[in-house]
């Protein structure tokens, strides 16, 4: 079975409910051994940190494709795992002895920034950001402070929704050496094996708890387009 290894700052604190992200493309990987695991596929979302934009050090880019789902956990304090993996092997710190590791980029530079970045803006402590080794503080600390604001306006919506007594975010990266590497149509093949699992286990989910609930049932009215029609009052 693959073995998924964490890397990075903020890992998981006991009693924190978890959230898992696949990081597309190469991440559809972790969507296999994530189920064997035991999770459940309702369980399972999706991001997008693109190794391009990290590669040219696209700051804004980065923070802009953050997903709106992945923001809000973050801000309510959830664990939150973003899995990936990497194609190109380098030697870290700690590899020497049993060959290279492939930690993406979207892992060790994107995750790290957007962690930094998101500190910042909901005025949470960081921890030092480190890439591969040596602290960047003061150039992630450059970028943060000049976010344009429109992107700044976005990231600080969530600030009001921060979990109580929240000190630092909860954001972890999960590795393995990809096996595909971006062949989509392997990846596409196990998208819909994902989706046969989730509909599988929506029915067995239906058969103990019911259908869902109603729009009445919730005091709520299901909008239909194709028959609302509004009229301006007063008018003649």
């Amino acid at each position: 079975m693959l073995t998924l290894l964490p890397h990075g700052l903020g890992l998981a604190v006991g009693g924190s409910p978890t959230r898992h992200y696949i990081n597309l493309s190469n991440g559809i990987e972790a969507i296999g051994p994530l189920l064997e695991a035991g999770l459940l596929p309702d369980h399972v979302r999706f991001c997008r940190v693109q190794s391009s934009h990290c590669e040219a050090q696209d700051f804004h880019a980065i923070l802009q494709n953050l997903d709106h789902d992945l923001l809000m956990h973050l801000a309510l304090g959830f664990d939150v795992r973003v899995y990936d993996f990497g194609s190109r092997g380098n030697f870290w710190q700690d590899s020497h002895e049993d060959g290279p590791k492939y930690v993406p980029r979207a892992v060790w530079w994107g995750l790290e920034w957007s962690r930094y970045a998101l500190s910042e803006v909901w005025h949470l402590e960081p921890p030092p950001p480190l890439l591969r080794g040596y602290n960047v503080e003061d150039l992630f600390r450059e970028k943060a402070n000049t976010l344009p604001k429109p992107l700044h306006k976005r990231l600080k919506y969530y600030r009001s929704y921060l979990s109580p007594g929240l000190s630092k975010l909860q954001l972890s990266g999960y590795y393995a050496q990809t096996l595909l590497d971006g062949k989509k149509d392997a990846y596409h093949e196990m998208l819909q094996a994902y989706v046969g699992a989730a509909s599988s286990h929506a029915r067995a989910a239906d058969l103990l708890s019911g259908p869902p609930p109603t729009a009445e049932s919730l005091g709520m009215e299901t909008y239909d387009a194709q028959t609302a029609r509004r009229f301006e009052r007063g008018a003649d």
